[in-house]
């Protein structure tokens, strides 16, 4: 049934049972890789940071006898501090009401919203397969800031170590060890600078000094000091007193059988000695201890890692777009 975009009015998002209940189906309609629940919100809201603008909506269409929920939409600047005028925007329209002209009208909304902010740029992401919505962002000059990047799955309870014991054996043989952080509390006093020097040295080596910007040792710390942090999913590549690489598992916060890598890192004066392999294997091990039945991930498309993922038999999934519109 064709709805009149007339019908479809935006307000604030509301911390009812009935907006939240919306937030996560729709959310999970279009992001079924990382899939929500209610109260997975709910916690997200209560441990949101102050600093940090944060702004939500909901889209309904009026019904005979009450309104429905069609669409919820996002404005924050989470991450983005260091970039002064910069914001993300999304939204999620239900699949019953998609190509229905609600796009444009909460996309228009947000961005009025935003007049009392100095833009410099918007960034958003969007499944590749969403046509419309990638067509309209398009349509208001946003354009590929970075790389696409590709979701992927690796079922563990089917893997096989063996035909890939050569890259460890070969590792392990060259002098490189790989330490859990758990262990490596216990052997190491200064385990978390040499940690955080390593995360900033690969990141520099990366990145361009625009894109550059890690986060300070003191929230690093409190990252490592999370009671989510698993201690025995973190992998360290060691050569000597050197830490040479780092490969991290994270818990789904809906979903206890599914890990996400975190990162997979290795610094370029140790790059192609199989050391991401190795520490990869590793994770996999681990995961299955821990009662895992998948880990997932995403990385840039055609990148070496995510060519080493397809290697290990990860299963490729949707690909998604980062976007951004200069302003002025």
């Amino acid at each position: 049934m064709k709805i009149a975009p007339t019908n479809f009015t935006v307000r604030p998002f509301e911390s009812t049972e009935l907006d939240y209940a919306a937030l996560a189906e729709l959310m999970n309609q279009d992001w079924p890789n990382n899939p929500s629940t209610v109260e997975f919100w709910k916690q997200n809201d209560s441990a949101r940071k102050p600093k940090y603008l944060h702004r939500r909506y909901i889209g309904e269409i009026k019904t005979k006898n009450s309104k429905q929920i069609v669409a919820v939409g996002f404005v924050n600047n989470r991450g983005l501090l260091t970039e002064p005028g910069k914001y993300n925007i999304k939204f999620c329209i239900d699949k019953e009401f998609k190509n229905q002209g609600f796009d444009e009208p909460i996309y228009n909304h947000m961005i009025t919203e935003l007049a009392d902010k100095d833009l410099v740029a918007l960034k958003t992401e969007i499944p590749e397969n969403h046509g419309p919505r990638v067509q309209l962002f398009q349509q208001k000059g946003f354009q590929q800031s970075k790389m696409p990047k590709r979701y992927a799955q690796l079922d563990i309870s089917r893997f096989d170590f063996d035909h890939l014991a050569e890259y460890a054996d070969k590792v392990a043989a060259s002098g490189i060890k790989i330490v859990n952080v758990q262990n490596l509390k216990m052997e190491d006093a200064n385990w978390m600078q040499k940690l955080y020097n390593l995360d900033t040295a690969i990141e520099k080596e990366f990145r361009s000094a625009n894109e550059y910007k890690h986060m300070e040792f003191d929230a690093y710390v409190k990252m490592l000091e999370d009671p989510k942090f698993l201690s025995k999913g973190q992998l360290v590549a060691i050569d000597g007193d050197d830490y040479v690489g780092i490969s991290s598992l994270w818990p789904d916060p809906v979903d206890e059988e599914i890990l996400y890598v975190g990162t997979t890192k290795i610094l370029l004066s140790h790059r192609r000695r199989g050391i991401a392999t190795a520490l990869k294997l590793k994770s996999i091990a681990f995961a299955q201890s821990y009662g895992a039945k998948a880990i997932q991930t995403r990385n840039e498309v055609n990148s070496p890692m995510h060519s080493l993922n397809l290697k290990l038999g990860f299963k490729p999934g949707i690909i998604l777009l980062s976007l951004e519109k200069v302003i002025g």
